[in-house]
């Protein structure tokens, strides 16, 4: 009978259930009944849950997030500082241009993203009609993918062929690999090709990716280091690489630097460049990127720290589709501060003229009149203008120079001219001083009352009695310039008739009684042999003294001690170093550094800053001394029948002038001159290289005062 049946019967017979065999089970049915009914309610319970939290963050974010955002980080470019004449003429400025280039910041997050968006970037370039100017400067292949070889030409390039070993060692490639494996091992690096070398693109579009891949490598792409694409964008195509949305594409304002008076003070400005490869490590710990516009050399490079700007950071977060979603300013960039010179581009365009015109005039003149060791050969010259009251340096010229604005076209005849326009002799050309050093020596002997051969004190009334030649030692007996010309001499004078005629035998006698060691000591004093405190690179010449001889395995003798004493022996000092000495000498003993920077201040005139003049040294010269001096100076100009340059002057001037001996050439001519007589305000120094002729150096000197004090360009061909 079935389980069914039996339960219907028993039902029936009893009118009620029957009691179950076992109460357990009964009571565990019903706990299970109960367990299920839990279980079914918490699952209800979390699906309304789950669905209730969607709604509630539904309503609160209802449009869908996107899948990725990328943030590119870009520059926010400083401005460099202009460069100003003490007058606030504009001496160089900044003319701006824009460039196409790309930004590592912005570079897609895989090769094979970066690869789509290098091709749009070769389609927008091919749609401004650019690709001609899309120049890879180190990417050495020829060719078109996979027909590739290497342009030997190119490779032969220090530039090229470095980076070339340089991405082969990377690459793990033998040095001696050619073309086509170069390129295979980059196709594989960039995912260009498969790992299995097939290709993902077209033969044109896999040569483009990699040859840009390529200069990627060479140019170190990275953060701080753009590779370039194009340059001299027009607004137009900004516009259009603007309008592209390649993230990784920026538009970087270029700088160039314009002369406002092109070819004259080259040697002072300076330019621009590149950081060079031996100096990058020194600019990159300042916080430089390695690709940074640096001054190279001039006050461009001198002042390099005032001049420069420090560039911002920008980030630029994007969503999927290529749209801005938010912008960053991470640092504010900071501009550099224009900077005012101590220079008068007047006054600096009348002593360039002044050497020019000069040094032209004197060799004419000597050829013309078939003149021996005359100045037939004289073709290079110095000048310097410095402020008697504080070191200002108002002009600083040296000839022959060059222009600025034509520099890189110049540059390969310039570099092999054997009149070396590009030195600067104001500054780095030493030179025999000739006996404008007798008024250094004269003022030794008188601050330290040097004892004579008598016993008496060296004053400005001590006379010594010229004999014409000096014959105190045997072996070495010159003779004074005037003993040349008929056995003649000077005869007893004072030292303001000594430094008047320039007598020799004067200063032979005087110099053996000081001793080459105080000669020495009154040199450094005044800034011989010395730095100058200016701002440029310049010699330091050399001090004729035992210190020199010792060094280059000379004995010194008497005879170099009176020799020294008239400037000649060892001595060789700079222009800008006799224009300082002579200022020290009109200060009675007070030596200011030489300087071109006047004041620096950012461009809305804030952050002004003033130089302070500087004194090096004070030797307490007495005033009473110093005008010993200064009327001897006078003299020379006024009383000396050779020097005729100031006839006719109004401006009282005081000078010394010297000549030179230079071996199988013309003498130098050397000048150094100052105004007003009273109450100077400048000191000059020229130097004219085979001049001939001490006072054929007071013409360009001259010339520098005319245009100082009249505001003229003087009368340079001295014609009249």
């Amino acid at each position: 009978m079935k389980r069914e049946d039996t339960k219907k019967t028993a039902v029936k017979s009893s009118g009620r259930p029957e009691p179950a065999a076992d109460a357990t089970k009964s009571a565990g049915f019903r706990k299970w009944r109960m367990l299920v009914l839990i279980i079914l309610f918490a699952v209800v319970a979390a699906v309304y849950t789950v669905t209730l939290v969607r709604i509630v963050n539904d309503r609160a974010a209802p449009e869908k997030q996107p899948e990725k955002t990328y943030v590119r980080t870009s520059k926010i470019y400083s401005v460099r500082g202009e460069i100003f004449d003490r007058n606030g003429k504009p001496l160089v400025t900044n003319e701006y241009s824009y460039s196409l280039v790309l930004e590592y910041g912005g570079m897609a997050p895989t090769y094979q993203q970066e690869n789509e968006e290098l091709l749009k970037l070769f389609e927008a370039i091919d749609r401004a009609g650019r690709r001609k100017d899309l120049k890879f400067d180190y990417c050495p292949f020829i060719g078109t993918y996979p027909a590739l070889y290497f342009d030997s030409v190119l490779c032969g390039t220090p530039a090229v062929s470095s980076r070339l070993s340089r991405i082969k060692k990377d690459l793990s490639l033998p040095e001696d690999s050619g073309a086509e494996d170069l390129a295979a091992a980059l196709c594989v690096k960039y995912s260009i090709t498969d790992k299995n070398g097939e290709p993902r693109y077209s033969g044109s579009e896999t040569t483009d990716l990699l040859f840009i891949r390529y200069e990627m490598e060479a140019e170190q792409f990275a953060p701080d280091q753009p590779l370039y694409l194009l340059r001299e964008l027009t607004e137009e195509e900004i516009t259009a690489f603007s309008e592209t949305k390649i993230v990784a594409i920026g538009i970087k304002p270029e700088v160039s630097r314009v002369y406002g008076y092109p070819g004259r003070a080259s040697h002072i400005i300076g330019r621009t460049g590149k950081i060079f490869s031996e100096d990058v490590d020194y600019y990159v710990s300042l916080g430089y990127p390695a690709n940074a516009t640096v001054g190279i050399d001039g006050v461009e490079k001198a002042f390099e720290s005032i001049l420069h700007g420090v560039d911002g950071i920008k980030e630029i977060e994007y969503d999927a589709d290529g749209m801005i979603v938010a912008e960053r300013t991470v640092r504010e960039p900071v501009n550099g501060k224009d900077i005012y010179l101590t220079i008068d581009i007047d006054l600096q365009g009348a002593a360039e003229e002044a050497l020019r015109s000069n040094i032209s005039k004197i060799s004419r003149e000597a050829i013309a009149n078939n003149q021996k060791n005359e100045g037939e050969d004289c073709d290079c010259g110095a000048i310097v203008v410095q402020n008697v009251s504080d070191g200002a340096i108002l002009a600083l010229a040296s000839y022959p120079s060059f222009d600025l604005s034509t520099f890189g076209t110049d540059y390969p005849e310039l570099a092999k001219d054997p009149l070396k326009p590009l030195f600067n002799r104001a500054l780095e050309g030493t030179y025999a001083p000739g006996s404008t050093y007798k008024v250094c020596v004269a003022a030794g002997a008188l601050m330290d009352g040097t004892i004579m051969a008598d016993g008496s004190a060296f004053s400005a009334g001590t006379i010594i009695d010229t004999k014409g030649k000096y014959t105190y030692y045997d072996d070495y007996q010159p003779a004074c310039w005037l003993y040349a010309y008929g056995q003649a001499s000077h005869g007893p004078i004072t030292v303001t008739k000594a430094i008047e005629v320039s007598c020799n035998y004067f200063f032979y006698e005087l110099g053996r009684q000081m001793g080459i060691n105080r000669i020495s000591e009154h040199s450094k004093e005044f800034g011989l042999g010395q730095n100058t405190g200016i701002e440029l690179p310049e010699a330091i010449g050399n001090l004729s003294d035992r210190n020199y001889a010792e060094s280059n395995g000379i004995t010194w003798t008497g005879g170099l001690t009176i020799a020294t004493a008239i400037g000649q022996a060892y001595s060789k000092f700079t222009p800008i170093q006799l224009a300082g000495y002579l200022a020290t000498v009109l200060n009675s003993g007070k030596r200011y550094a030489s300087h071109l920077l006047l004041s620096s201040k950012y461009y809305d005139g804030s952050g002004y800053e003033i130089f302070q003049p500087v004194v090096l040294s004070d030797s307490g010269m007495s005033r009473s001394v110093r005008d010993v001096l200064v009327n001897a100076m006078s003299r020379v100009v006024d009383e000396n029948a050779s020097v005729t340059a100031f006839d006719g002057f109004d401006v009282k001037v005081g000078g010394k002038t010297g000549t030179a001996e230079v071996a199988g050439q013309s003498p130098n001519g050397v000048f150094i001159g100052f105004a007003p007589l009273n109450d100077p305000e400048i000191s000059v120094a020229c130097v004219l290289e085979k001049g001939a002729h001490g006072y054929n150096a007071a013409f360009p000197v001259r010339d520098v005062m005319e245009a100082y004090f009249h505001g003229a360009e003087g009368n340079y061909d001295n014609e009249n």
